[in-house]
């Protein structure tokens, strides 16, 4: 379905492994500005995850959709 060359897919493993850094980064004695740098990076991955579902029920329904009568 993705034919866009740019497009790049977040997968769910993807978003587990931001988690897991950032709860590592989190629970660990990292700096402040690392744990807020990994928490960046999931909040990201999870938006653009949640933008490409989107755009995939888009796409579904513009595909599925009727075509619209004429007058």
């Amino acid at each position: 379905m993705n034919t866009d060359p740019w497009r790049v897919d977040v997968t769910d493993a993807d978003i587990r492994v931001a988690k897991r850094a950032w709860i590592a980064a989190r629970d660990s004695d990292a700096t402040d500005a690392e744990v807020d740098r990994r928490y960046e990076d999931l909040r990201r991955l999870v938006s653009a995850q949640a933008q490409q579902i989107a755009d995939d029920v888009r796409a579904r329904t513009r595909t599925s959709a009727p075509a619209p009568e004429g007058d």
